[in-house]
C-alpha cells in the first residue's frame, strides 16, 4: 500500500487538484510511505466497542423501599430509560481513540522510501583507526562514521541484510549478513575507534569472503593504502569523514647510548597546511627537564637533541601544545588534564609520546669447560658481562654452583640435569634437548641463512677439521649449515632459548675470524639480553612484545598505561594486549620481591597522523569517489507511534484521575480544609 503526504505548503492553490497529477519521479515534495503489514489495521474495529461503552446508559440497582412518594421523580427518570443514550462530546474517548490508532499504526509498521547509499546484501567496512579520533567534526569522525553507518541501517528494507566489520588492527567482523535492524545498531554501539593503524588488507579478505555479489560500503576518512589493495568482488561505495587536516605530531623520540650519557632524540612534523609554533616539553620521571618553542613550516619537521642525561633508569616523555598554554617553562609538573594538548590540533592521540631508558646491568655467564682459551677471552671482552668458569671433577662429573646465572655455556660437556635457563652448547655432548651422533669431515657448500642472529657474520674464510653430527631440533632455526649437516643452530622450547655450535673451536680457525666475535656476541645478546626485551625499541599499537624473563621469576603481571592487569605464564612469554598509547609496566614477581621493567607503545605513524581527508580511494584499478544516496530504503516509523501512544496514554490517566479525585468525600474535605 503506498500513501504520498502532499505539503500544502508547498504546492499552495494546486492542492485541490487530484494525486494523481503529480508524479512521484518528478515532483521532490511526495514522499511516499507504504505499510508493511497492511492487515494490521483491522484491529481498527476496536474502536467499535469503545465507542459502544460510551453510548450505554447508567443501569441503576433495584432497591424496595416503603413508600414511592419521595421517589416519584427518579420512577419518571427510569421510564424514560433505554439501554442506549446519545453519542456524547468526550474527552476520555477521544485519548482512548487516538492511543488505538497509534498502536493501529503502529502495529501496520508505515515506513517511509528515503534514499540510501546501498540497499540488498550490504557490506559495511568501518574505519576504526587512530585518525578516526580527530574531533575536527563533532564530537570526533569516528562517531560520524557511526551516524553514517547508523542511517544507512535505519534505511534498510525489510528484504536488506547487512554485514558490519571493524577495520582495525586486527579486522572483526562485528554482525553478519542480519535483517534485524536492532541487533545491528546494538552491534554498531559496540563498535570502538582503536589507537593504532588499520590493516585494510586483512579487512578486504575478510569482507570478500563475507559474500559476493553485495554492495561494499566503505566509511572511512580516506587513510587506505594508495595502492596495492584488490578489488573486491561487488559495486564499492565510498562514504567520506573528516574536514581538516589541522594536525602537529611527535613523529619519533628515541633514547641511544653515548660514552657518558645517553642522548634523547626527538621530532615533531605539521601536517598542516600553514606554519605553526609548538611548545615542546620533555619531562623525566614526570619532572620537566627541557621546554622549547619551535617554530615548524607546513608539511615539515623539526628535530631537538638532548645531551648530558641521567644514567639512571626512567621514563621519557615528551608532549606538545600551544605556546601560549598553562605549561610554561617553568612549570615543574606535567599537565594534570588532556585541555591545553587538545586545543593543539585535531588530533591529541600523536601529541605525547614516551621513551624508555633502561641502564645496562652485568650479565652473569658461567662457563662450563675443561678449558678454552678463545672462550674465556671472548667473555672477557664483551662490555655487561660477568663471567664465571667452572671445571669438571677428574672423573668428569661436574658439580653446578647453585648461584643462579642469566647464562650457561657448556663447552664439551654436559650435566645430567640442565638448569631451567637459557644454554649454549659449543661441541654438544649428549643432552635431554637434541640428539647427538657421530663425527663427520666432509664440509660442502657452507652457506650462512638470513637471520637477525647471523647479522654481519662472513663465513666463507672459515675452515673446521670435523664436527658432530646433530639433528636440528623441531623448535630451533639453523644459522649455518653445510651439506651434511647444520653448524650453527638457535631457537626457544619451554621458556629456555637454547642455541648450539655442532663443532669444537679449537678444530676450527672461526676464533681467528672477524666472523667469531661477531657471531657470538648476536647469540649472547639473544640468550642473555641486557634486560628481559629491548625496552629502548618503541613498539606499534597492536604489535607484540617477546618477554625473557629473569630465571628466578614465578609470576609475570603486566600493568597497561589505564592500570589494567595482564598476568602472563612462564611458558607463553608473548604480550600481545598493547593496544594503548603509553608505557607499560612489566612486573617480575618472585616471592616477596618484585623487579620492574617499562616499554612505550607509540603513534609515530604518518598514516594516521597525517589526517587530511581524502576525497578519492584506490581500490584495485578502480578510483571511488564519494557516493550519493541513490538507492531507495525504507526507515519505519512505528517506534514513534509507539510512543506517541504511551504519551497519549499518560495524558488519559492524568485526566481521568483528575476527574475522580474531586468526586471522593475525602478529598473534598482536604480541599474545603485547604479553602479554610
Amino acid at each position: 500500500m503506498d500513501i504520498y503526504f502532499v505539503p500544502c505548503w508547498r504546492i499552495k492553490q494546486s492542492f485541490f487538484f487530484p494525486l494523481s497529477s503529480y508524479p512521484v519521479s518528478r515532483n521532490p515534495y511526495l514522499v511516499p510511505m507504504q505499510l508493511l503489514t497492511p492487515l494490521a489495521l483491522t484491529l481498527a474495529a476496536l474502536a467499535v466497542p469503545i465507542i459502544l461503552l460510551y453510548m450505554l446508559k447508567l443501569r441503576r440497582k433495584q432497591e424496595t423501599v416503603s413508600s414511592t412518594f419521595l421517589w416519584r421523580q427518579l420512577l419518571r427518570e427510569q421510564q424514560a430509560n433505554a439501554p442506549w443514550q446519545k453519542l456524547k462530546r468526550n474527552l476520555l474517548l477521544l485519548l482512548q481513540l487516538l492511543i488505538l490508532a497509534a498502536l493501529v499504526f503502529a502495529l501496520a509498521r508505515p515506513a517511509l522510501q528515503v534514499p540510501v547509499v546501498a540497499s540488498g546484501s550490504v557490506i559495511v567496512l568501518l574505519d576504526a583507526s587512530a585518525s578516526m579520533n580527530a574531533v575536527d567534526v563533532n564530537p570526533t569522525r569516528f562517531d560520524s562514521a557511526r551516524d553514517s553507518v547508523l542511517d544507512l541501517i535505519n534505511g534498510l528494507s525489510p528484504a536488506s541484510s547487512l554485514t558490519l566489520i571493524l577495520v582495525a588492527e586486527k579486522p572483526q567482523t562485528l554482525i553478519a549478513a542480519e535483517t534485524d535492524k536492532s541487533l545491528l545498531r546494538q552491534a554498531l554501539d559496540n563498535a570502538q575507534a582503536s589507537q593504532g593503524s588499520a590493516d585494510w588488507e586483512s579487512a578486504f579478505a575478510l569482507a570478500a569472503g563475507a559474500g559476493s555479489n553485495s554492495t561494499f560500503v566503505i566509511v572511512s576518512d580516506g587513510g587506505l593504502p594508495e595502492s596495492g589493495l584488490p578489488a573486491l568482488p561487488g559495486e564499492v561505495r565510498f562514504i567520506p569523514v573528516g574536514a581538516s587536516q589541522n594536525n602537529l605530531a611527535i613523529s619519533a623520540l628515541a633514547l641511544r647510548p653515548a660514552q657518558k650519557s645517553p642522548q634523547l632524540f626527538a621530532e615533531v612534523t605539521n601536517y598542516d597546511s600553514a606554519d605553526r609554533n609548538v611548545l615542546l616539553s620533555i619531562y623525566f620521571n614526570d619532572q620537566l627537564i627541557d621546554a622549547r618553542q619551535l617554530s615548524v613550516q607546513a608539511n615539515s619537521s623539526r628535530s631537538l637533541t638532548l645531551d648530558a642525561l641521567s644514567n639512571e633508569s626512567g621514563i621519557y616523555k615528551a608532549t606538545i601544545t600551544t605556546p601560549n598554554s598553562n605549561n610554561s617553562l617553568n612549570s615543574l609538573n606535567p599537565p594534570n588534564s588532556q585541555s591545553s594538548i587538545n586545543s593543539l590540533d585535531s588530533l591529541p592521540l600523536d601529541n605525547t609520546a614516551f621513551a624508555v631508558f633502561q641502564s645496562s646491568s652485568s650479565r652473569r655467564v658461567l662457563l662450563v669447560s675443561n678449558g678454552n682459551l678463545f672462550l674465556e677471552q671472548l667473555l672477557a671482552s664483551l662490555p655487561g658481562i660477568q663471567p664465571f668458569r667452572a671445571l669438571p671433577a677428574a672423573d668428569g662429573t661436574i658439580q653446578m654452583p647453585n648461584d643462579p646465572f642469566d647464562l650457561y655455556i657448556f663447552d664439551g660437556v654436559a650435566p645430567p640435569e640442565l638448569p631451567k635457563a637459557n644454554l649454549l652448547f659449543v661441541n654438544p655432548s649428549s643432552n635431554p634437548l637434541f640428539e647427538v651422533g657421530g663425527t663427520y669431515n666432509e664440509f660442502q657448500n657452507m652457506q650462512v641463512d638470513q637471520h637477525a642472529l647471523t647479522n654481519f657474520v662472513d663465513w666463507s674464510n672459515v675452515h673446521i677439521l670435523q664436527a658432530k653430527t646433530v639433528q636440528t631440533p623441531a623448535w630451533a632455526e639453523t644459522l649455518i649449515e653445510s651439506d651434511s649437516g647444520p653448524l650453527v643452530f638457535a631457537g626457544e622450547t619451554k621458556g629456555q632459548r637454547i642455541a648450539a655450535l655442532a663443532f669444537d673451536l679449537k678444530e676450527s680457525d672461526l676464533p681467528l675470524q672477524i666472523a667469531y666475535p661477531i657471531l657470538f656476541s648476536n647469540l649472547i645478546n639473544y640468550l642473555a639480553p641486557p634486560s628481559a626485551f629491548d625496552a629502548t625499541r618503541s613498539l606499534e599499537p597492536g604489535e607484540s612484545l617477546s618477554i625473557l624473563p629473569p630465571s628466578n621469576a614465578e609470576r609475570i603481571v603486566v600493568a597497561s598505561p589505564s592500570d589494567q592487569a595482564y598476568t602472563l605464564a612462564l611458558d607463553q612469554t608473548v604480550f600481545t594486549q598493547t593496544d594503548e598509547l603509553g608505557y607499560y609496566a612489566v612486573n617480575f614477581i618472585s616471592g616477596d620481591s618484585n623487579h620492574v621493567e617499562y616499554f612505550a607503545v607509540n603513534l609515530f605513524d604518518e598514516a594516521e597522523s597525517n589526517i587530511s581527508p581524502r576525497e578519492t580511494i584506490q581500490i584495485g584499478r578502480s578510483t571511488v569517489t564519494p557516493t550519493a544516496s541513490q538507492q531507495i530504503g525504507q526507515r519505519e516509523l512505528w517506534s514513534w507511534l509507539a510512543a506517541l501512544a504511551l504519551l497519549v496514554l499518560m495524558i488519559e490517566w492524568q485526566v481521568f484521575h483528575r476527574r475522580q479525585i474531586p468526586s471522593l468525600p475525602i478529598f473534598r474535605n482536604n480541599l474545603d480544609a485547604e479553602k479554610r
